[in-house]
């Protein structure tokens, strides 16, 4: 294990280098040139609101409730934030974010999945657990009973032998249709979004979503509306039809969140309309992006880093980018993750004066690693920062990352590849000392800053004269 550790550490120092000084058959992280514009916009302009002095507080996902726990950095107060009312043991939370006034956490999860078109939503909850509501395809699945309701038609055709669920948003269940099945299935007591939104049909087959083409349904209350055409065949649905990475933008209006079927990056406003999943970021023509992370300052919060696996139809594609909001180009190429290398990249996240970022990376030399890297605007070098760690044995490699307030120590999930179970977090200095471990059955760690009282206000009676 420890000649395993000497050379992961050989490989990457060598990969690291500027990409002039790299031998062509090097497959580690490559080093795109960044532009002039990049340069002016990213030297790290902008502050956070936090204390210097404040050490903020770290959520976490607990592996074996599904339940969302808040702890110190130094380990104490740990306790629950959230009660997943999914099953025991389903670790079916993926992301975690703090608003940038600590007020508000946002978070990815599968448990409302059967009263959704997505299978995984965003959802948002107040940083003393009140306040619980669905961003995406809201509302929430509680919600629902409140609003007009009306009924819908669906016209379902099931080309396979498998039972499936078919799903209008707004619904207040599924409804079963067997294999073979061809005909039309109606739906009563649908909520009706308001005049104008439409709410789209799906099929749920396993870990597989079938969307609907239209018309889709406008829902009338106490009317029954026609809701679209659904189609199902092997092979046709969707797997990680959801949201996946979440991250909210510096002054706390939207969030983005990327796809985890690698379909696409968006923003949504943190207040959204019901029905609403948001609108597109534009990402590079070839991009499979499925992390994205927003600018953290005044100076570049409609900036966005984003990620993409390989196109096999494209050399050099994948990587991480910069884009900003509007740029139909999908931006510039940061890090290059060579073709058929093995890498893969498992977050992103801002370092929080918007000077640079870091990301974690899992890379094959001779046997798998898992490290965290910083990325530095200014000088536009790469640092390994984790100590080579191993993906296959003892507590695992790096995956999911967040950075404390000040930017200067960082929490991460380890994890053993390739099942990623039994997860445990682990704490450092920016410079890689005092790595140890912060808790045990925890993974997908954000690290807030602690909420600033609010302003008491005094309201005086308005006398007349």
């Amino acid at each position: 294990m420890k000649a395993l550790s000497v050379l992961c550490t050989l490989a990457v120092l060598l990969s690291l280098a500027p990409l002039s000084a790299q031998a062509e058959d090097l497959s580690l992280p490559a080093l795109i040139t960044t532009n002039e514009t990049l340069m002016q916009v990213n030297t790290g302009s902008g502050s956070q609101s936090a204390s210097s002095t404040d050490a903020g507080t770290i959520a976490y996902v607990k592996h074996s409730t599904g339940d969302i726990h808040v702890i110190s950095p130094y380990g104490t107060g740990d306790r629950v934030l959230w009660t997943n009312p999914g099953l025991s043991g389903m670790d079916n939370v993926m992301y975690l974010a703090w608003r940038p006034d600590g007020r508000e956490l946002a978070f990815s999860s599968e448990h409302e999945a059967a009263c959704s078109w997505y299978d995984s939503d965003v959802y948002a909850i107040g940083y003393d657990g009140a306040g619980y509501r669905r961003v995406t395809n809201a509302p929430a699945c509680a919600a629902l009973a409140s609003l007009p309701r009306g009924s819908v038609t669906v016209n379902v055709n099931n080309y396979t032998s498998s039972l499936i669920w078919v799903y209008v948003q707004g619904a207040p269940s599924v409804k079963t249709v067997l294999g073979g099945f061809f005909g039309t299935v109606t739906f009563d007591d649908v909520a009706d979004f308001g005049p104008g939104v439409l709410q789209p049909s799906i099929g749920i087959g396993g870990l597989d979503r079938f969307t609907s083409y239209p018309p889709y349904a406008d829902v009338q209350s106490g009317q029954t509306v026609p809701g679209g055409n659904l189609t199902v065949m092997q092979y046709s649905g969707f797997r990680g039809f959801g949201a996946g990475k979440v991250s909210w933008k510096a002054d706390g209006s939207a969030l983005a969140y990327g796809m985890r079927s690698a379909s696409g990056i968006s923003q949504i406003p943190a207040n959204p309309p019901y029905g609403s999943i948001g609108v597109d970021l534009p990402v590079i023509q070839e991009a499979s992006p499925s992390l994205v992370a927003w600018g953290p300052t005044p100076a570049t919060k409609d900036q966005y880093l984003y990620n993409t696996g390989m196109n096999i139809f494209k050399e050099d594609v994948g990587g991480i980018y910069l884009n900003t909001v509007g740029d139909t180009s999908g931006g510039t190429q940061l890090v290059l993750v060579p073709d058929y290398s093995g890498q893969y990249i498992h977050d992103v996240e801002w370092l929080p004066d918007g000077s640079g970022f870091l990301f974690s990376l899992q890379w094959v030399p001779l046997d798998i690693c898992s490290d965290i890297f910083e990325y530095n605007f200014a000088t536009q070098e790469i640092t390994r920062l984790t100590p080579a760690l191993w993906d296959e044995s003892s507590d695992g490699g790096a995956r999911g990352l967040s950075i404390s307030p000040d930017g200067q120590r960082i929490v991460f999930e380890r994890a053993v590849y390739p099942l990623d179970t039994n997860g445990s977090l682990w704490i450092m200095n920016r410079d890689g000392s005092d790595l140890h471990k912060l808790a045990d059955d925890a993974g997908r760690p954000a690290w807030g800053q602690t909420p600033l009282p609010l302003t008491p206000r005094l309201y005086l009676p308005l006398l007349k004269h």
